[in-house]
């Protein structure tokens, strides 16, 4: 095997057992995130996470309020340089299952020029 690859598949492993934690479940509207389980959900029930967006969920989470550039989540994602468009991609996806709106997000904020803000409520 390569061994680009195993450095690869050891920081995957580790990303996903260094999440911050949250205080406690976190409201954003009519959902719940619950950062200790990593369930999402909402006035019908649960809402299906990927392990991807629950990271990235319980990182805002741990950090409501506190802007958050694309760099440092994918740094505190364990992902490299390339990984800062993935976060795009799971922002928008996580949009979709909160937030009424996706196209004026209420709870997951984008600040022009500086990244993303939870600002978790009801």
């Amino acid at each position: 095997f390569d061994p680009r690859e195993l450095v690869l598949r050891i920081r995957a492993l580790l990303r996903r057992r260094q999440v911050p934690n949250a205080s406690g479940p976190v409201r954003l509207g009519d959902a719940s995130f619950d950062p200790e389980r990593a369930e999402l959900s909402g006035a019908r029930g649960a809402i299906r996470l990927t392990g991807a967006e629950a990271n990235l969920l319980a990182v805002f989470a741990a950090r409501p309020n506190e802007i958050l550039s694309r760099a440092a989540l994918a740094e505190i994602l364990g992902m490299d340089e390339s990984g800062e468009r993935a976060i795009d991609v799971q922002v928008t996806r996580l949009r979709r299952k909160i937030e009424v709106d996706p196209r004026e997000p209420r709870f997951l904020q984008t600040v022009r020029g500086r990244g993303y803000v939870l600002k978790p409520g009801a």
